[in-house]
């Protein structure tokens, strides 16, 4: 079969590397630019292409003229799509035999769209799905080809899922592959009604309210992780991203304020006040140094850690004081 590689991420780049290996050819990648948190760049796609004599094309619009006219010359039989910022028109899809087919880490028709396993984890779902189907005009719409499941544990991270699906999604490629080779397709149409529609989040979006549930501030702390930016917090106006964290049900009855340090522990972590427990933080990224004892850097239960709005209102109007006082001098 001849095929594209279409889209971004280690996803696809270790599915073309799987596929190689396994004799597959590789006519065509189409990739574009990669997202802010994406450490796989298109010159790495480029690498790949010419490791495997295809064609390479970094392009904006999948859906343009010159990329249509490509195509409609190379006779391509199957597209495998992962990460691809922009959704396929049929007629682009038309231009393979079989069509394209699609890797998309949820659980589909449950959620379709968006950063689907940090959703998954955050809203506390007992697995995370991985689904190869074959792509339509509407958004992960198309007929499942295959599925598999990532059980989520109480410690499970989005980098835990993410080494999984690294190694699985190729795996799950070549499976489809040959069942479209020996003709054994049994794809499953999906039910509209079970549909559940996530959407992007965005590196504001870790920011961790203490006021929460220990369970939920836990949740977005593991969804936020590597390969992400991280769930964050303040600490002396800066940003102090949470690497690692745990939670802590103190045995007895507490009264302290929503993000306060309440504890500065033996092994270098500090726990810190939730609505109804601890979250015991055992390593940290601030100023770009990362703590792996933050007490090394939080030295006081005296600490308080989040933005306070109205403190940081007037630190600011005493600096545009100073700055008048020295413009009218």
């Amino acid at each position: 079969m001849k095929i594209a590689l279409i889209g971004r991420t280690k996803f696809l780049l270790n599915t073309g590397k799987f596929l190689l290996k396994k004799g597959v050819k590789i006519e065509l990648v189409i990739t574009s630019k990669n997202a802010e948190h994406d450490k796989i760049k298109s010159k790495d796609f480029q690498n790949f292409a010419k490791i495997s004599n295809a064609e390479f094309l970094n392009i904006k619009n999948i859906n343009s003229e010159k990329i249509l006219s490509k195509l409609k010359t190379m006779g391509l039989d199957l597209g495998i799509s992962v990460n691809n910022p922009l959704l396929i028109k049929n007629e682009i899809i038309k231009q393979f035999k079989f069509g394209i087919l699609n890797a998309h880490a949820g659980d589909l028709p449950k959620y379709r769209g968006n950063a689907c396993p940090n959703w998954a984890i955050i809203n506390n779902e007992k697995k995370i799905g991985i689904s190869i189907h074959f792509m339509t005009e509407n958004v992960d719409a198309g007929n499942i080809i295959l599925k598999k499941k990532y059980e989520i544990k109480q410690k499970t991270t989005i980098l835990d899922f993410y080494t999984f699906a690294e190694v699985e999604i190729p795996k799950m490629f070549f499976e489809s592959i040959k069942k479209i080779q020996t003709k054994k397709i049994n794809s499953e149409k999906q039910d509209e009604n079970e549909i559940i529609r996530t959407y992007p989040r965005n590196k504001m979006d870790g920011k961790i309210d203490w006021e929460k549930d220990v369970k939920q501030v836990d949740r977005l702390i593991r969804a936020s992780g590597k390969p992400f930016f991280g769930a964050y917090t303040y600490f002396k106006s800066n940003k102090l991203i949470i690497n690692k964290a745990k939670i802590k049900n103190p045995k007895i009855k507490f009264y302290a304020e929503p993000g306060q340090i309440v504890e500065r522990n033996k092994d270098g972590s500090v726990s810190v006040a939730c609505k109804n427990g601890f979250v015991i933080i055992k390593e940290v990224i601030y100023k770009n140094k990362i703590y792996s004892n933050p007490s090394l850097l939080i030295k006081t239960i005296h600490t308080k850690l989040g933005m306070d709005i109205e403190e940081e209102i007037e630190k600011i109007n005493q600096r545009l004081d100073k700055i008048g006082k020295i413009k009218n001098h």
